[in-house]
């Protein structure tokens, strides 16, 4: 494990994206005290789109989890990319973020760990233990502890195959804020093929993410 301290300061943050408007679009919320930057040609999916597929169709159980969600916001590529596309675990030919932050409940609070941060999409601690079989080709490519000014967490890039679809890569960064109130979740992800052609892309992308945490 690498614990990294990212001192970046919205401020400075501004200044960049400032100096470079024609690359890069600039991705907040204040009021959650997180932020990433991505392509300006990377199209939005607005998070009343996202609200409103998550809430069709969801039991008592999923309502309660939507009705938690602080911000939820999604950027791709390319076009015309469905919401069952950003919350799916099948991968997309072309590269999606993904930025979650939702208020935990006691019980989530009392039990969240490195590992269960890591957990989020797949078993990825025990299929690295080897004690899934959920999938029969996970590799962990890189695991990094994070540590920022207003959460901690860690950082997992991994490849799998979800049944009867092709390969993908995700890179997955899980958070919970100092008062561990707060889960940060934020993944930028596609085909295992398109993620090493746009890797550095990607790479830029999912560093850029910051929480400075609600002040």
């Amino acid at each position: 494990m690498r614990v990294r301290a990212l001192a970046l300061t919205i401020t400075t943050i501004l200044l960049l994206t400032g100096c470079a408007q024609s690359s890069q679009r600039y991705a907040a919320n204040p009021d959650v005290g997180a932020y990433f930057t991505a392509p300006t040609k990377w199209i939005k999916i607005d998070e009343k789109i996202l609200r409103k597929a998550e809430r069709k169709g969801a039991d008592a159980a999923g309502l309660e989890k939507a009705n938690l969600v602080l911000w939820q916001e999604a950027y791709s590529k390319l076009p015309n990319v469905l919401p069952k596309e950003i919350f799916g675990l099948n991968p997309t030919e072309h590269p999606i973020a993904f930025i979650r932050v939702r208020q935990l409940t006691m019980e989530e609070s009392n039990e969240v760990s490195l590992n269960s941060l890591r957990d989020l999409i797949i078993p990825v601690t025990k299929l690295y233990s080897g004690q899934s079989t959920v999938v029969s080709d996970f590799i962990l490519l890189d695991d990094e502890e994070i540590v920022e000014e207003g959460a901690r967490g860690v950082r997992t890039t991994f490849s799998f195959t979800p049944p009867g679809s092709l390969n993908e890569t995700v890179k997955q960064t899980s958070l919970i804020s100092e008062d561990r109130s707060t889960l940060y979740f934020f993944i930028v992800r596609c085909t295992t093929k398109c993620f090493k052609a746009n890797s550095e892309e990607i790479d830029k992308i999912s560093d850029s993410f910051t929480v400075r945490g609600v002040r």
